[in-house]
């Protein structure tokens, strides 16, 4: 038959850190030396500057994390900006130049049209001999002819 052994002795040491509660698992000879180390030892942890060091970590890990995201909306709210007044700015230079290149387009329609008048006199001089100065020269001679 299995002997029942009761541990009633606790643990003398007053442990501050997990590594001496694990020390004290260690070289605990009783039941009940170790199973009251490992429940100090999960006190410890609670209460241990480790686990507060790592609180306070993510702590200042979540308070950057917020800054970042205001640094994010801050810049992509300056970069949506910078867009609307790129774009305003060449929409502007657009208009400024489309007026720009119809003044251009007019000047030059204006000379095309010269242009062309001034051939379409000369083609109607050469070819058909319609032209004022061509007329002018035939009507002279033709009034010369009959001694006017």
């Amino acid at each position: 038959m299995a002997e029942v052994y009761k541990d009633v002795t606790k643990v003398q040491k007053n442990a501050k850190k997990v590594a001496e509660i694990a020390d004290i698992i260690r070289h605990a000879k009783i039941g009940t030396d170790v199973r009251e180390a490992m429940a100090q030892g999960f006190e410890t942890i609670d209460d241990s500057e480790v686990v507060n060091h790592l609180i306070d970590d993510v702590d200042k890990l979540t308070d950057e994390i917020i800054g970042y995201r205001a640094d994010v909306k801050n810049l992509t709210d300056t970069v949506q900006k910078s867009i609307a007044v790129s774009q305003n700015g060449i929409e502007n230079i657009g208009k400024q130049n489309q007026k720009a290149i119809q003044q251009v387009l007019d000047d030059n329609q204006s000379k095309l049209d010269m242009f062309n008048k001034n051939w379409q006199d000369k083609i109607n001089r050469i070819i058909l001999g319609t032209d004022d100065p061509t007329l002018e020269k035939i009507i002279d001679e033709k009034l010369n002819e009959r001694g006017v």
